[in-house]
Parts: structure tokens; C-alpha cells; sequence
């Protein structure tokens, strides 16, 4: 089960909760959103019953009324989604705009049903101009969130391998689990192409659950998962195999070097979490194997080499 205090890449209201500076989102996002929607729509119905010249009640098309009615609610609870899931942003803001001016545009329309705002000089101009805008602004916006994705698509590529199930997702970093590790391992083995298996094992982290708390350690762990990410070559897939445990599952074989880089690449994303967190430093050490696959491999014999791997090295470090 995920800890109350813990936070998940996805998991937005955790985000809301733990970052001040999004707490006055919300409030923006909703209340102050809606209500200066409401009043320009108020302002503007009694400026156009005031300006405009109402029209008989034989001459109203209710079946128009019905229909263009419609439209403004299907408008209106767009926007409303849009809000719910989409994070601020100027990609957001720019949908903001575009859904909110056709809602205004459609709600014109079903004020035209009523008043004829050709009466009022400004009313038919801007029933004109209105709903191009926000057609406009969707457009620019969605040609935006188009290129925004291509970016998140190659970082979920980068977590997933290619891979979706989100059954064996680790609730604390987001990445897959240790038994899904298992079963990628021994799909990518049954390929012709080579496999390298990175473990990564960081010595004495109980201890800063200990003296800092889980929050302060699962903020670490999130940082070690997306400097992973970020540090693994295309098509690798990045697991907490278990508790301050990782495993990258990479095609081919890594280049001379990669392991010491790797190391001190992690090392200062833990450094830097642990300052940004507790403002303070601690010493926990990162040991890296990395192994890669022989002929008639399994995933379990990979996987003990690995260990074995770490283990000689925790011995190495002893012996100093």
C-alpha cells in the first residue's frame, strides 16, 4: 500500500499537497475559473437584453435553443475536465482560453435565440468573432500538446521498454516491480539480441528512513528512479526490483566507463535529494553490477550473478 506521506510521478494530488507554491492552484483552477465565467456571462446577457431587441415567443426555434443549449454544456464540461486533469502550464492556459471563448461563442448563439443582438451594434460583430478565436487558440494549443506528449511518450517509452502493464507498477517511484523485472528479463533473453542487466544496490538507506522518515526516503527514491530514466539508453526498462534495490534491463553491450559514471551520477542525485529535503548529507554508498547474457541464459542466473556481483563488492569495501 502506498504511505500517505509518500509521492508518486502521477499521483497529482500528492504533488498539490507537498509543493506550496501549487497550493494556490486550485482555488484558481476551479472557483475563480467558473466564477469569472459566470459573471461575463451574466454582464454580457443583461448588456444584450438592455442593447438588443427580444424577439416574440412565436419566434423563438425552441428545437435551436435545444440543440445550440447543448453545445454550451459540452463546451462548458470540457473546460471542466480539462481543469481536473490537466497540470498549470501554458499549454493549459492556452485550452483554457480556447474552451472558454467557444463556450462563450456557443452561448451567444442561444442568447441570439432570444435577442436579436444585431440590435445591439457590437453584439452580431462579436458573435462573429468569437468562436473563430477559439478555434484558433485550440488549434495552436493542441499543435502544443502534440509536441508536449512526443516528449512524455519518450520518457514513458524510456520507463517501459516498450512494455505497458500497469498492474506491476510500484506504488512509491512509478517504475515496474520486481516480479514484472523477472518476466521482462526472461522475455528480452529469449531474443536473439545480447542483454546487459544493471543492479543497482544502495548500502545503509534504512538509515535515512530512520532519521529522516519515509517521506524524506521515498523523495531519494524517486530521484534515483528518474535519473535513471533519464541516464538509461533508448528502449532500456528501468525497475525497483526491491526496496533500495534497482534494475535496468538494456539491450546490447554497455560501453567501458559506464559504470563509474553511473555511480557518481547517482550518488549526487541522492546527495542533492537529501539536501533538498533535509538539508543535510549522508553517507550512502552505490554499487553498480552490471552483467550481461551468455547462451542459454535464464533471468534467474543473470539475476544471481548480479547479486553475487554486489556482494563481492560490499566485501571489497569491507576490507578498507
Amino acid at each position: 500500500m502506498k504511505k500517505d506521506n509518500s509521492l508518486s510521478f502521477s499521483d497529482w494530488r500528492a504533488l498539490h499537497r507537498k509543493v506550496p507554491a501549487l497550493n494556490s492552484v486550485g482555488p484558481y483552477r476551479y472557483g475563480r475559473v467558473y466564477g469569472a465565467m459566470a459573471l461575463v456571462f451574466a454582464l454580457f446577457a443583461l448588456a444584450a437584453s438592455a442593447g438588443g431587441e427580444w424577439k416574440s415567443w412565436a419566434e423563438i426555434d425552441w428545437f435551436d435553443v435545444g440543440g445550440e443549449g447543448f453545445v454550451v454544456i459540452a463546451a462548458l464540461s470540457w473546460l471542466h475536465y480539462l481543469l481536473q486533469w490537466r497540470p498549470p502550464g501554458p499549454v493549459t492556459r492556452c485550452l483554457l482560453a480556447g474552451f472558454g471563448l467557444l463556450g462563450f461563442g456557443f452561448y451567444l448563439d442561444v442568447l441570439d435565440e432570444f435577442i436579436r443582438l444585431g440590435g445591439a451594434g457590437w453584439g452580431a460583430s462579436l458573435e462573429s468573432l468569437v468562436t473563430p478565436l477559439a478555434v484558433l487558440l485550440i488549434t495552436y494549443a493542441i499543435v502544443a500538446l502534440n509536441q508536449e506528449q512526443q516528449v512524455l511518450a519518450r520518457q514513458q517509452r524510456r520507463r517501459e521498454a516498450g512494455i505497458r502493464d500497469h498492474r506491476d507498477i510500484d506504488p512509491v517511484t512509478d517504475l515496474y516491480s520486481g516480479e514484472y523485472c523477472r518476466r521482462a528479463l526472461a522475455t528480452a533473453l529469449n531474443t536473439s539480441k545480447p542483454v546487459s542487466l544493471w543492479l543497482i544496490d544502495l548500502d545503509n538507506f534504512s538509515a535515512v528512513n530512520r532519521h529522516y522518515g519515509f517521506a524524506c526516503g521515498d523523495s531519494v527514491l524517486n530521484r534515483i528512479a528518474g535519473t535513471l530514466v533519464a541516464a538509461t539508453p533508448d528502449g532500456a526498462l528501468v525497475c525497483r526490483y526491491g526496496g533500495d534495490r534497482f534494475v535496468v534491463i538494456a539491450e546490447g553491450v554497455p560501453r567501458p566507463g559506464l559504470q563509474g559514471a553511473l555511480g557518481r551520477l547517482l550518488s549526487e542525485a541522492i546527495q542533492l535529494a537529501l539536501y533538498h529535503q533535509a538539508g543535510d548529507s549522508f553517507d550512502i554508498a552505490v554499487r553498480l553490477a552490471i552483467v550481461n547474457s551468455r547462451a542459454a541464459d535464464t533471468a534467474d542466473d543473470l539475476l544471481t550473478r548480479a547479486n553475487a556481483e554486489i556482494l563481492r563488492l560490499k566485501r571489497q569495501d569491507n576490507e578498507y
